[in-house]
């Protein structure tokens, strides 16, 4: 039965090419009711919401949506982003070169390098005029860059500058033909308790996302944030994001809430991401979680980690959707990666072929599939796991991963996911403690007190306890611009005690 039922879901795979041409309303086939129970559109900008239907009472079959990732608009590259921006209304456009009605626009943040002043006024406005001249309906949401204006005092100050400059809120919803557009953005930068470029998606957005995702239970959902939701799996760069704990939306902050929300509301399909600057060619640029995909989204820039410069391309139609790179570096190439039916709710399979799957062993990081190869059952992981990868217990539900004899990592066993560096372990030896110096009883790792890191030539001994929340990773980004204000004070002090003592 189970065969016979996978034979006939890759049957209607198959058979589901999309085209374009339009569709009576009556034929939408998302798996329940798309009746909407609550108004929509929420917030986002005027004209980017499709709506179900058009003028004359049918559907678009097809719905053409280019993702942009991190922009970080640099004026000496603007050919570059030219070239990309023309790539993806080729993408989006019919035989004739006219672009398909229900082409959209969606850019998941940070918009300005640091030659543009990245969270200033003059920055947003750069960011629409490139954005306008897509000449198609866009929405845009937040990146942690985006909130670091150098001219605004607080975050609320910044965040409402963005708002009035691009005319939509940071939070919003639009229907795209059967599916509705999710976007949630960061609100925080100058208020955030460590790294200012974690990316913080506040209660107000999170109860708001239920909400709409409890009263829309019939139509398949895609979402936009700037960075992935912890335990989503998608590749992570081990010694920037993880190291500074800003890898993950609200790294710092009940990271889990998202991925429990894909869990308990399966209509959410599809979760699109940047942040990290790497290409969509890894095995794990495509990650899937129940029946939702998560989707890593590169540069146009030159500000790549790998020397890929590519976009997405989501196709939306009534019966399902694809997912496509757009490689700018290759003319404007369209590849398929994934393609779902929205009545197909089972685990999503990318399909990039195996001769496009980078990895470069002189790279070392980009070289590994999920850095934590684990599943729910710890004796049965995921992926493979590289065989120079070692891991430790060290409590329930923590594992310490030492990564090619160099990175010391703390991982999270619930989320499958690296949530911060204990140490850069190069050249020394690791082992773990519990009281008294003794050996770790524990299974689980619960009894230990400490790491040790014995350096090889020197012999020389560092001990790592516990943090003040029970873990062993380290914050080795303290809120800079928290950091940046303390000392400015601090020579404004100097400066009137000296002046007060000449006197």
């Amino acid at each position: 039965m189970a065969a016979a039922r996978a034979k006939a879901v890759a049957d209607r795979h198959a058979g589901a090419a999309l085209r374009v041409g339009v569709q009576s309303v009556a034929e939408f086939s998302t798996g329940t009711s798309s009746a909407p129970s609550v108004a929509v559109p929420q917030g986002c900008r005027p004209g980017f919401s499709t709506g179900a239907t058009v003028t004359d009472g049918t559907a678009q079959a097809v719905w053409p949506v280019s993702i942009m990732g991190d922009l970080h608009l640099e004026p000496a590259q603007m050919r570059l982003f030219d070239e990309a921006r023309r790539h993806l209304r080729e993408a989006m456009s019919d035989d004739d070169g006219r672009l398909l009605p229900g082409a959209r626009v969606v850019q998941v943040g940070d918009l300005g390098g640091y030659k543009h002043g990245p969270g200033t006024r003059a920055c947003f406005e750069g960011a629409l005029d490139y954005l306008t001249g897509f000449e198609a309906p866009f929405g845009v949401i937040t990146g942690n860059h985006d909130l670091e204006g150098h001219e605004f005092e607080t975050d609320e100050e910044n965040l409402a500058a963005w708002r009035k400059v691009f005319g939509q809120r940071h939070y919003w919803v639009s229907e795209l033909g059967p599916a509705l557009l999710v976007g949630l953005s960061t609100v925080r930068f100058r208020s955030n308790t460590f790294s200012v470029h974690e990316v913080y998606v506040d209660d107000e957005q999170v109860a708001w996302f239920e909400a709409l995702l409890a009263a829309h239970p019939g139509r398949p959902v895609v979402v936009f944030t700037h960075a992935p939701p912890i335990g989503s799996g998608l590749k992570v760069v081990q010694n920037v994001h993880v190291k500074n704990r800003c890898a993950w939306l609200n790294h710092s902050d009940r990271p889990a809430r998202f991925i429990r929300l894909v869990e308990r509301y399966p209509n959410v399909r599809l979760w699109f991401s940047g942040h990290f600057h790497l290409a969509q060619n890894y095995p794990d640029s495509i990650t899937s979680v129940a029946s939702c995909a998560f989707v890593q989204t590169g540069v146009i820039g030159e500000c790549n980690r790998d020397g890929f410069r590519q976009s997405r391309l989501l196709r939306v139609t009534t019966d399902g959707y694809e997912v496509c790179t757009v490689d700018h570096g290759a003319g404007g190439s369209v590849r398929l990666d994934l393609r779902q039916l929205w009545d197909d709710t089972t685990t999503p399979r990318p399909m990039t072929s195996a001769d496009e799957i980078v990895c470069d062993p002189d790279a070392g990081w980009l070289c590994s599939q999920l850095d934590c190869g684990l599943s729910s059952s710890l004796e049965e992981p995921r992926l493979s796991v590289p065989a120079a990868t070692t891991w430790f217990a060290a409590g329930a539900g923590v594992l310490l991963a030492l990564h090619d004899g160099k990175l010391l990592v703390e991982y999270d066993v619930e989320t499958r996911a690296p949530i911060g560096l204990v140490a850069d372990a190069s050249g020394k030896e690791v082992s773990l403690v519990a009281a008294g110096g003794a050996a770790p009883a524990a299974d689980d790792g619960s009894d230990v007190e400490a790491v040790l890191l014995r350096d090889r030539e020197s012999g020389e001994v560092s001990r790592l306890e516990r943090n003040e929340w029970g873990s062993f990773y380290r914050v080795f980004q303290p809120n800079k611009w928290a950091a940046k204000q303390r000392e400015a004070r601090e020579r404004a002090l100097a400066g009137a005690a000296a002046a007060a003592g000449a006197e």
